[in-house]
């Protein structure tokens, strides 16, 4: 877009994906009731497809989600699948006996002690979308490394943000400005342990979540907060989970589907390590924090937060505990769509608030956000669509809330 342009990147890892990036649960759906969401996540996906039939392996499967709803996850999607049915999105609800033949789950629970304590009831119905899966992340990562590599970006690993530097366009040489009545900008970033990155044009803030802790000390608001998310994984080598790990008759791979329980816990199939990857998204209670640099996994909370859940629908894992944990961070916006916009004509690009869904938008997001910086009014997405930058900016921001929220 800008062959004149030259671009470092500031990363505090030791490598690519060192973030939440590397600990993303790396699952994809085009399946969203908001139409910039589905745009985002439906030209990331086309672009990634493209890349891995261009012979670059990104993992990508296209295995569907699959959500197993009892009444209650049923009543809170149906408005979200007539929206989706009305955009012509495609899904298929199959009925509790093919859940029980195929995924070997248990659906009747009703009478079940358990059940009746966490709140849940029986499968009324599944609902699979076809157009969703997995893929890798490290593969995701690497395979930008390689490509902005080329195009001669350069990379500073083991180099942390400290904070902005805001100084006047017009310096007079006075200690103390930027006055209030100077135009001011953001010129760089200083680093921890002293030493200072300058930038001729822009600074982009692409520090998922930790970059409301870095714009907040200079009156900046990225309108987004960090709350941290666990991954638990759990072996499924040994019957009859590994039936339901490697099910038949649900997609061309012959695994099983990422699959959505009540109460937002899910399963996201791994069969390169014969393993699920669980975990549950905990709202209230959780408080928007960063708990350090290196968040750590919770056993307990596998045990108490999420195994209740789990051995419900599929009593295989009563006895099963994760031979592998991790724990990153969500990057919430108030609506689950991304913030990208530039603060007071600052030369300071925002790009944050990806709610846990940043590698399945996340070649959307980059485009939307390399058009801003370069001054453009619209992006074109992959797909050929176009879109307006400031839909997903502050004061002609895209309306209509997500329906189908994980």
């Amino acid at each position: 877009m800008s062959p004149n342009s030259s671009v470092l990147v500031v990363d505090r890892a030791s490598a690519p994906g060192g973030g939440d990036s590397g600990k993303s649960a790396a699952a994809f759906r085009a399946f969203f009731t908001n139409r910039v969401n589905l745009m985002l996540a439906n030209s990331s996906i086309e672009f990634y497809r493209s890349v891995q039939e261009g012979g670059f392996d990104l993992g990508l499967k296209f295995i569907g989600y699959l959500w197993l709803a009892d009444k209650h996850l049923y009543e809170s999607v149906r408005e979200g699948l007539r929206e989706a049915e009305m955009i012509g999105l495609e899904f298929k609800l199959l009925d509790p006996t093919v859940l029980e033949e195929r995924l070997k789950a248990r659906v009747n629970v009703r009478d079940i002690e358990e059940a009746q304590l966490v709140g849940v009831g029986d499968i009324e119905a599944g609902i699979l979308v076809p157009k969703a899966g997995i893929m890798d992340a490290e593969k995701i990562v690497d395979y930008y490394y390689r490509a902005c590599s080329s195009l001669g970006v350069e990379f500073a690993f083991n180099t942390e943000v400290e904070s902005l530097i805001v100084e006047p366009r017009r310096p007079i040489g006075i200690e103390g400005e930027p006055f209030p009545w100077q135009d001011a900008r953001a010129s760089g970033v200083r680093l921890s342990g002293g030493g200072s990155v300058r930038a001729s044009k822009k600074v982009v803030m692409a520090t998922g979540s930790w970059t409301w802790s870095i714009v907040s000390k200079h009156g900046v608001e990225s309108f987004t907060r960090p709350k941290k998310r666990q991954v638990f994984s759990v072996k499924a080598s040994r019957e009859p989970l590994k039936s339901t790990l490697y099910a038949k008759g649900l997609n061309a791979h012959g695994i099983s589907p990422f699959i959505i329980l009540p109460k937002k816990a899910y399963m996201r199939p791994a069969p390169p390590e014969d393993s699920y990857w669980v975990g549950v998204s905990d709202e209230l209670g959780r408080p928007f924090e960063l708990e350090d640099l290196e968040p750590r996994a919770e056993p307990e909370f596998y045990v108490r937060g999420v195994l209740p859940i789990l051995s419900i629908y599929f009593p295989a894992f009563q006895q099963l505990y994760p031979h592998a944990m991790w724990a990153g961070y969500y990057d919430y916006s108030p609506d689950g769509l991304p913030i990208i916009y530039e603060p007071y004509e600052s030369d300071l690009i925002i790009s944050c608030g990806t709610s846990g869904s940043g590698i399945m938008k996340g070649d959307a997001i980059g485009r939307i956000t390399a058009a801003l910086a370069l001054g453009f009014e619209e992006v074109e997405l992959y797909t050929g669509e176009t879109l307006k930058v400031e839909s997903l900016g502050l004061k002609n921001r895209v309306s209509g809330s997500e329906k189908l929220v994980i």
